[in-house]
């Protein structure tokens, strides 16, 4: 099943799959906009709008888009029961593609673990360049990913770079290296690290500013580096190398595969 597929179904079969309460990250991101004078916020990936919410009632305008038809109808019917429609404007669309938004448009943009879905390193970049552009200058981009000290993070299936297929969901988890490179065409206010949820979820939390646009958007190499990009593989490739024929005396190669299985045995 693909991952629309999967997201519409999980959320007609829950009507508040994240929970009712709005997130830790979005009462810290109140209270930063609220600072900066933002007025304008555009949410990519609101799901059922538990935080799309808290902004509308503490006054901003919010636009937020889902690419899950089943996520959006909830939240224009909660927000049509709320009498919130003045405030708040949901409409699907796909972030893998340019949103239809004006340049300059939002004093904000606010994303929850929209960007450790599915998503390239790649196309993290492309969702983070359309962001800069629909920004006012000096706009405020936050957002949230889950990182590579998260408790699943290579656990399920390996897809691709650092993307794992954790129980039907693929998350996509960044390192700190990863964000700063990402973050091309912006000024980088802070990364924290932020725990949320009874798993709970290790998150990098990431404030940004809009700065100028670099002549070129082209990223640098982020891809980990590929001694830590999959450690096992590379472990593997020693061993193999190290207990090949005359390379080292018997007595030191039992050494070697006895420390290898201990070490296989041990928590990293």
């Amino acid at each position: 099943m693909d991952q629309k597929s999967h997201w519409d179904d999980v959320f007609a079969q829950n009507s508040a799959f994240f929970g009712e309460a709005p997130s830790d990250f979005a009462r810290r991101c109140c209270e930063l906009f609220q600072k900066e004078g933002v007025r304008s916020v555009l949410e990519l990936g609101c799901g059922q709008g538990r935080d799309t919410f808290l902004f509308a009632q503490q006054g901003f305008d919010i636009t937020c888009v889902d690419y899950s038809e089943t996520a959006i109808s909830a939240v224009k019917e909660k927000a049509q029961k709320a009498s919130l429609t003045a405030q708040i404007h949901a409409q699907t669309h796909n972030l893998k593609e340019a949103m239809l938004f004006s340049d300059n448009s939002f004093d904000a943009c606010f994303s929850h673990m929209l960007l450790c879905m599915h998503l390239s390193t790649a196309e993290i970049g492309f969702v983070l360049r359309e962001m800069h552009r629909v920004l006012k200058p000096g706009g405020i981009a936050v957002y949230s990913v889950r990182n590579n000290f998260d408790k699943h993070y290579r656990a399920g299936t390996h897809l691709s770079e650092d993307i794992y297929d954790v129980g039907g969901f693929v998350i996509h988890f960044l390192t700190e290296e990863k964000i700063k490179k990402l973050a091309k065409g912006y000024d980088i206010v802070e990364i924290n690290r932020l725990e949320e949820g009874s798993l709970p979820r290790d998150l990098f939390v990431v404030t940004l500013r809009k700065a100028a646009s670099p002549e070129n958007w082209e990223l640098e190499d982020t891809k980990e580096s590929k001694d830590m990009n999959d450690p096992m593989q590379k472990f593997q490739e020693f061993l193999d190398a190290t207990l090949a024929p005359r390379v080292l005396e018997n007595k030191t190669k039992q050494l070697v595969t006895l420390a290898a299985a201990l070490a296989a045995g041990c928590d990293p």
